[in-house]
């Protein structure tokens, strides 16, 4: 590679290990104080973070009422997912996928953290006195897929109603008759996501992993923009709910109302619980809804599962933007990561292991960017020999530089020599690079995949032997490409001293790109030395057969 075309990657690279290591950690939490907020115009930048006050007492206008008998083992399932609900609120306690586990291999995932619920209804009179529907006791039906939950009081009814499809979708009716004195209510999804992943890597990422996505007025919120890391206050967003989720690296909470469900407001916060006496926090997020009439029935779907995309594109409109993008270019990259899945589902019918489907793939984009990269590097070693005939030419037209540039295009048609030919081999790779960068990073595809020594390809190798591999034959690589000592002898003074700089970079470069890429995912890690290992042989083998060529 080129000096120039090495720089502009370190650079790139050194911007994306800046966020991994820095940007991305959870820094400690300010004390909130009182501000003042502003009206909202838009979603992306006239919403106010609302710091989080100490909680007010809410007056109920309803009595509580829990002389039912509880039942907290009320469960609807199917072949994906087992949910565990309590009529003491109409709640959901647990959502365990049968088809995901932790990393003991045995105990399947839970999607609520422990002890906190999901899916509370609060009703809200004009007044601002609030029932929350959490200290109801609820009567229940529960037949086949179908459970209904029925407080009965002597002003209203209320029911709640889930029924369990055959995938990770869930449909859920709320209706309320005797409804004069509510002005709104709230669907709460105060219980987040609960951690999944143990290792080092996932506890280091969770603060950016774990965030809040909403599409609103049909904008889809910036990714990031409400991350765990960000939500130290509460925040306000105003407009109708098409959809909105709380995720982590692999799994997602998702609601979307029925059309005809004014919901008007999202409100994102950090909701903070405690397990196995360790203090954590998750996003949580809660709906608030208006109503007019005496009664009403209003219907959500939720999606409670793996980040799918297929899944994710069948739930609701737009709700596939949930996923990763490439770090860089964004949803540009979004075809090219999709056509990289495909390759891989594909692969993975005849191949169980990822790690030797990624060894196949960067062998396969090797083959179909041989014809590019030999090029290039047939040019940058041409490059070399001309050198000091590039030189003579400058020296001699140095007065006018108009002549200089139609001698030196003669030089390079005389030669077959392109001066930007050796920047052809990271034109592409650089793509495929940011690419397939969330594939391997957050596919639920590659979670717990193992490959040699390497317990999970999605996490950064935890002995550094992949990057200091990669670092090694990036040298080797550099090296294969330095001019020979008969050009040396050729050059001039000043050309020696970019030479010695060049020589400073060849060693300093693969110690920097050995710190940025020992904590990336080691299966990215992976295909970049597969790939710069088949580079390595590829330039020796032009190098060798020029130097036979111009014995």
């Amino acid at each position: 590679m080129e000096k120039k075309t090495m720089l502009a990657l370190l650079l790139i690279l050194l911007v994306f290990w800046i966020s991994n290591q820095f940007i991305w950690k959870n820094k400690p939490q300010p004390v909130s104080t009182e501000e003042s907020v502003q009206p909202a115009a838009t979603i992306q930048d006239s919403i106010q973070p609302q710091p989080v006050l100490p909680q007010e007492t809410k007056v109920e206008f309803e009595e509580t009422t829990l002389d039912i008998e509880i039942n907290d083992n009320l469960i609807l399932e199917n072949d994906m997912m087992k949910i565990i609900f309590s009529n003491k609120g109409g709640i959901i306690r647990s959502i365990r996928l049968k088809e995901y586990f932790l990393s003991d291999k045995m105990t399947q995932v839970d999607l609520i953290p422990s002890g906190l619920e999901f899916l509370n209804i609060e009703l809200e009179d004009r007044n601002g006195n609030i029932s929350n529907l959490a200290n109801k006791g609820f009567q229940y039906d529960l037949e086949g897929n179908k459970l209904v939950f029925t407080y009965q009081s002597e002003i209203r009814k209320i029911e709640k109603v889930f029924i369990l499809g055959d995938g990770y979708e869930l449909d859920f009716k709320l209706l309320v008759d005797g409804s004069e004195e509510i002005t709104d209510y709230f669907v709460l999804l105060e219980s987040g996501l609960a951690e999944t992943e143990d290792s080092k890597g996932a506890k280091k990422s969770k603060p950016m992993d774990f965030k809040i996505l909403a599409q609103i007025d049909n904008v889809v919120t910036k990714k990031g923009k409400y991350a765990l890391r960000k939500l130290k206050e509460q925040v306000t967003l105003p407009g109708k709910v098409d959809w909105a989720a709380i995720r982590s690296k692999y799994f997602v909470l998702g609601i979307a109302p029925d059309d005809l469900v004014f919901s008007d407001k999202l409100i994102a916060f950090s909701n903070y619980y405690e397990e196995n006496g360790e203090s954590k926090k998750t996003p949580a997020m809660k709906i608030k809804t208006r109503i007019n009439r005496a009664e009403f029935e209003n219907s959500y779907k939720l999606y409670l599962g793996p980040i799918i995309g297929q899944n994710l594109k069948a739930f609701s409109p737009g709700f596939e933007k949930i996923q990763e993008s490439a770090f860089i270019f964004g949803e540009t990259l979004r075809p090219l990561s999709n056509l990289f899945s495909w390759v891989f589902k594909t692969l993975h019918k005849a191949i169980p292991n990822y790690g030797i489907i990624i060894l196949i793939f960067a062998l396969l984009l090797k083959i179909i960017l041989y014809p590019l990269t030999h090029k290039s590097f047939e040019s940058t070693t041409k490059m070399q020999k001309v050198q000091p005939l590039m030189k003579e030419i400058q020296t001699k037209y140095k007065k006018d530089p108009k002549q200089m540039q139609i001698e030196l295009k003669k030089l390079y048609k005389e030669h077959g020599v392109n001066p930007l030919g050796g920047c052809l081999t990271m034109l592409p790779q650089m793509p495929i690079f940011f690419a397939i960068y969330p594939l391997i990073r957050y596919s639920i595809d590659l979670r717990q995949t193992s490959f040699l020594w390497l317990y999970d390809l999605s996490e950064p190798d935890p002995y550094y032997i992949l990057p200091i591999l990669m670092a090694v034959f990036m040298f080797v690589q550099q090296k294969l490409m330095a001019p020979s000592h008969q050009s040396l002898e050729e050059m001039d003074e000043k050309q020696k001293a970019q030479m010695q700089s060049q020589k400073m970079m060849m060693y300093l470069m693969p110690v920097m790109m050995l710190f940025i890429f020992s904590s990336l995912s080691s299966g990215l890690v992976l295909y970049w030395t597969v790939f710069s290992i088949l580079s390595s042989v590829q330039q020796f083998l032009i190098k060798k057969k020029f130097k036979q060529e111009n014995k």
